[in-house]
């Protein structure tokens, strides 16, 4: 059960491949370049973190192995995380190192179980501006913490930025200025190498350059101290937690380290998932591996341990190739402590408060704050309060806050509703509601209808609620209200664009109207609601459509009609009736640009004459020899008008050839296939015959036949149900229409992809 749980069998799999010589050479480059940067950030952030330095090489060494053996993410590369350090520095404070190895074991717990039960992406509720806040307020925390240590000054007691200040300035007289200029050399080489030589580890270099100056100029100066050679398993004492309120606390660090550790993680898989472009990872697994490297590296004297996005990336653009890197880095880090271990003890702090400042201005960059200011202001609001809590007062509240501002930011979009009032004189007025219609949008349209003056309701009110996407029984009431209201002034009122889910709300509610009366389908209804004259007001329908296309639409396909004005590029010549009831566009979601459309009475094609050149034969040549499309759709319908007028016969009468002369000559063109229906033929199938038949006289065409030959086009014949808003394509083995979608369809559409002969159908009986 446990061997399932942790999806062993896969892992197995995987650690297969890690005795496969195949990318042996580019996993120990990209191992050995990681560990030389790994090597003075782990320090760094033991430094920021608190603990003793070694601890920084412990996390990053059991981590490396144990998370890349049992996570899901191939290339991510675990250990200390600078975005951890002022979380475990304060839970040190408060409990010891006792407490962060019990924080350990607990986080590690907690994110095994999340990955066991399959709950990872519960997670990925804490939004997006409060992680970027949070990560952000902690790099402000460490750059006002290491003031003191870059000026040869003992860490001030408090981290706030006025203490830190007033620290300084009472112990000017003790500043180490070779402690200041050493910090600022690490932060210069740490910036400028990298711009320089890319592909050097400029942290490490930093280090070395910045550790030698002391040694050859014989500068006295605080260094890192002994490095001890060997591992020791650390058990936590509880004697700290012996009140409830210790323990409560200790539960909330818990928590908290739990859920930033967790989503740095899945941050950073995803990251690395979009840079390899390898198959998906598995944030449940991945939060196993980093479960269990959690409670190792607590049970080895480590700190709380994330994938870390910065040596995620270098190892993968080190040319990593499976997760042996991440092994290998940690393997070259123990070789480091063993064999490199005096050498380590004499890094100067100043070198390790410098790579610590490089970091946290890294962390607190204002580019995020700047890209949320312009994509949205509500999520920079958001960011910046979590922010200014966390550096200000607290981290635990500066995430609760975040969070809470998040929910009242969703809660307004949620709940926002715009009302506006288009009137022209002696037309109806039209109200249009664009947002949800719940009990917070009474207020709105209290003010809407107050604005409404006598003369406004003489021709009717039309309330459109097309952009309203969901509604509860207290606005859906009040909503009613207001039309009995407006009722009481005489007012004829109708409602149109209604969804099926508002008009169950609005119908369920008890009123002294009859609402499903006044609730209009189409434009005809409401005419007929209002008492209102088809011509006289269908202009003003355009015009307010054109209104309302300028208001919802015009900005959201901006972008496409900059690019549209240029050139079009449509994949599916769509070849469709008249026919009001039908809406290319609509039937197949497509945008603007996808499809070339001809349509015409009937849906017909004249055979091809070279003597005889039509709007047809011109559109064809158009779709297929400019714009090189690649679908050819032949849609018919039903309820066809053309083909109910085929069928009877009258359109052919003398008087009526007299009277509609063009229908009746268009439709002779039909006049074969007329002679073809059976006895009783039913509209729906003489449309579906008319489309086949128009898809041979599609064929006469050479330049559709050339295309064909050369499998460059492909044709379908499709018939809509307008009744059912459903659509049928032709199967021409099946000799029979199939609805799309369906499982045969399906098997169709197999069929056609893996390259089977389009065959000319068999008109049916």
């Amino acid at each position: 059960m446990i061997f399932q749980q942790l999806n062993m069998k896969e892992l197995i799999q995987d650690w297969k491949k890690l005795f496969s010589s195949q990318g042996l050479t580019e996993d120990l480059f990209a191992g050995a370049i990681v560990a030389s940067v790994a090597i003075p950030l782990s320090l760094a952030i033991a430094l920021a973190s608190g603990v003793p330095p070694e601890a920084g090489l412990i996390t990053a060494i059991v981590a490396g192995i144990v998370c890349a053996l049992f996570g899901s993410s191939q290339l991510a590369v675990s250990g200390p995380a600078a975005a951890m350090a002022v979380l475990i520095a304060t839970a040190i404070q408060k409990f010891g190192l006792s407490g962060i190895y019990i924080i350990g074991i607990g986080c590690g717990i907690l994110q095994l179980a999340t990955g066991v039960f399959r709950l990872g992406f519960l997670i990925r509720f804490v939004p997006m501006p409060v992680i970027a806040g949070f990560t952000a307020g902690i790099g402000a925390i460490i750059l006002i913490g290491q003031f003191p240590r870059i000026l040869g000054l003992a860490p001030a007691s408090d981290t706030h930025l006025a203490d830190v200040v007033l620290y300084i300035s009472r112990s000017a007289d003790q500043i180490q200025w070779p402690t200041l200029w050493l910090a600022l050399l690490t932060l210069a080489i740490t910036f400028s190498l990298p711009r320089i030589l890319p592909r050097y580890p400029a942290p490490l270099i930093a280090v070395i350059a910045v550790s030698l100056i002391p040694w050859l100029f014989n500068i006295p100066i605080e260094t890192i101290g002994n490095i001890p050679r060997s591992f020791s398993l650390s058990l936590p004492s509880w004697t700290a937690f012996s009140s409830n309120a210790a323990l409560m606390e200790l539960v909330a660090d818990i928590f908290l380290v739990y859920i930033l550790a967790s989503l740095e993680t899945l941050l950073s898989s995803s990251a690395v998932d979009k840079m390899t472009r390898a198959k998906p990872y598995n944030p449940d697994q991945e939060l196993i591996g980093q479960g269990l490297g959690n409670i190792a590296s607590a049970i080895f004297g480590g700190i709380p341990v994330t994938s870390v996005i910065a040596r995620s990336a270098l190892n993968v653009q080190a040319g990593a190739k499976t997760r042996r890197a991440a092994i290998f880095h940690a393997i070259f880090l123990l070789f480091a402590i063993y064999l490199f271990a005096p050498q380590i003890s004499r890094i100067p702090m100043a070198a390790l408060a410098g790579i610590l400042i490089s970091v946290a201005l890294r962390m607190c960059h204002p580019r995020e704050f700047l890209e949320f200011w312009h994509t949205s202001r509500e999520e920079a609001l958001i960011y910046l309060i979590t922010f200014i809590v966390i550096v200000s007062a607290d981290l635990l509240m500066g995430v609760q806050v975040g969070i809470a501002a998040a929910l009242i930011v969703a809660l307004i979009r949620l709940t926002y509703v715009k009302t506006t009032i288009h009137q022209e004189s002696n037309r109806p007025t039209q109200l249009c509601i664009d947002g949800p219609l719940t009990f917070l949008s009474t207020s709105r349209l209290d003010s809407m209808i107050a604005k409404l003056t006598a003369s406004d309701l003489q021709h009717g009110v039309i309330f459109d609620l097309s952009r309203v996407p969901l509604a509860d029984t207290s606005g859906a009431s009040h909503l009613i209200q207001l039309i009995e209201q407006l009722q009481t002034k005489s007012a004829r009122i109708a409602l149109q664009g209604i969804k099926p889910s508002c008009r169950k709300v609005l119908l369920s509610v008890k009123s002294n109207i009859d609402l499903a009366k006044l609730i209009a389908t189409d434009m005809a209804e409401l005419f007929d609601i209002l008492h209102l004259d088809k011509q006289d007001h269908s202009l003003d329908r355009l015009s307010y459509g054109v209104e309302n296309f300028k208001r919802h639409h015009r900005g959201a396909y901006k972008f496409l009609f900059k690019k549209l004005a240029w050139e079009q590029n449509p994949h599916t010549f769509f070849i469709a009736c008249s026919d009001s009831r039908i809406n290319p566009n609509l039937i197949t979601s497509t945008e603007p640009g996808e499809l070339f459309v001809l349509r015409n009475v009937g849906n017909i094609i004249p055979p091809c004459h070279t003597t005889d050149i039509h709007g047809e034969s011109a559109a064809i040549e158009f779709a297929i020899g400019l714009l090189k499309v690649k679908e050819i759709v032949i849609c018919a319908h039903s309820g066809c008008g053309a083909i109910k007028e085929l069928i009877s016969g009258t359109i052919f009468l003398p008087e009526n050839q007299s009277r509609y002369p063009g229908i009746a000559k268009w439709l002779k063109i039909l006049n074969n296939i007329r002679s073809e229906f059976p006895t009783n033929v039913t509209a729906e199938h003489a449309a579906k015959l008319n489309a086949l038949y128009q898809l041979e006289q599609l064929k006469t065409y050479p330049i559709v036949q050339e295309k064909l030959n050369a499998k460059e086009i492909r044709i379908r014949v499709w018939f809509y149900d307008i009744g059912k808003a459903e659509l049928e394509e032709w199967d021409e083995q099946k000799n029979m229409f199939l609805i799309i979608g369906s499982e045969e369809f399906c098997s169709l559409e197999r069929r056609i992809q893996s390259g089977s002969q389009y065959q000319s159908p068999i008109i049916p009986e």
